[in-house]
């Protein structure tokens, strides 16, 4: 309704401006000119004004990725997609929402940020009381067909964005962050914080008409007080597995010199034990062989023997004797009347080479 009067006040004053125009021309050219004729001339410049406004004002282009919600005298009419659409001149009017993606993002200078909406980053405390600030960012869609309600509801996309988007997170974020302790988010290890906040901002999207495409802490700023008490008992939990690691090596060193003087201890005693194993098995076979010598030996004596006895015969044995015989008669030993005997001698002994007889004298 502002566009018509607007449009309707700009022909007027063009009307009046080329009657005025035409009046002051015309008189110093001296031509007589009637006072209708002036204002029709006027009145049909201010006409074609307000036409050519009109046909401007009566369509609209809407650009791909992007819907626009048409309100007649306030109320939601119809719903623009991308392309050339057509409209009451002055009457319809849009709002236009982008369904690409729209980035929100915190941080410490906003300035420097390329999203499409920037903010501050958000200051907090842990659940153990340390103050924290968050920077992260959150990627949306605005439903297309849900469109007409956020018209409704909420307003223009810069409205959905403080409302919503800006609001819902900043909110969540600086309440959830508080259930962790600050050695938990220091840690880095903050996906279970970041899951938390987007799930209760996936909710709140959905009942506002909005689609969350990603939520993510990027950043936990921790005070320097923090930090450095954090990196003085790093140094010390440091310095504790050094020690640790170094009564392990102790540990480690005495049980490997135990080990070493045990299998010393367990060489010598095996050399020992195979020296006597092998002194043993030295006289065993050196006993085995005596044995063996005094068998063959024994063997060879008793094979002698036995051929010694075969090739004994009663003319060798004589002939032995003959051999033996040192030439002295046996003594004989006559008792009284008695029968003879004969004492021993030395019949079958004599010198080393036998010798001629001597024959004993008769007694």
């Amino acid at each position: 309704m502002a566009q018509l009067i607007i449009a309707a006040m700009f022909a007027s004053i063009v009307g009046i401006l080329v009657i005025a125009f035409l009046g002051v021309a015309l008189a110093r050219t001296g031509k007589k000119v009637t006072a209708r004729t002036t204002l029709l001339s006027g009145i049909v410049a201010g006409l074609l004004v307000f036409m050519t406004l009109a046909i401007v004002n009566s369509y609209t282009v809407v650009q791909a990725g992007s819907v626009a919600v048409v309100k007649r005298f306030g109320e939601v009419v119809t719903v623009f997609e991308p392309g050339l659409n057509w409209k009451v001149p002055f009457i319809d009017q849009t709002v236009v929402y982008r369904t690409q993606e729209i980035v929100y993002e915190t941080s410490d200078n906003p300035d420097a940020s390329q999203a499409d909406y920037t903010d501050y980053q958000v200051d907090t405390a842990t659940d153990d009381g340390q103050q924290i600030t968050a920077r992260y960012t959150v990627r949306f869609r605005i439903r297309p067909q849900e469109a007409a309600n956020i018209v409704n509801d909420l307003g223009t996309e810069p409205e959905v964005v403080e409302k919503v988007v800006k609001q819902n997170s900043r909110v969540w974020v600086r309440t959830l962050l508080r259930n962790y302790t600050a050695s938990q988010l220091y840690s880095g290890d903050i996906r279970e914080a970041q899951e938390a906040i987007e799930t209760q901002l996936r909710s709140d999207f959905e009942k506002e008409g909005l689609d969350l495409v990603f939520f993510g802490l990027r950043q936990i700023g921790f005070t320097d007080a923090y930090k450095q008490a954090v990196e003085n008992k790093q140094i010390e939990a440091e310095n504790i597995i050094t020690r640790k690691n170094q009564a392990e090596q102790a540990k480690y060193e005495k049980e490997r010199a135990i080990t070493q003087a045990e299998a010393e201890a367990e060489k010598q005693r095996l050399e020992r034990i195979g020296v006597a194993q092998g002194e043993a098995e030295s006289i065993k076979l050196k006993a085995e062989a005596e044995a063996n010598a005094t068998l063959i030996k024994a063997q060879a004596q008793a094979q002698a023997n036995e051929l010694l006895a075969k090739s004994l015969t009663p003319e060798l044995i004589d002939w032995q004797a003959v051999l033996q015989w040192s030439g002295q008669y046996p003594t004989v030993y006559t008792p009284n009347g008695g029968q003879q005997m004969i004492l021993p001698g030395d019949l079958f002994t004599g010198p080393s080479s036998p010798t001629a007889p001597t024959p004993t004298p008769a007694p």
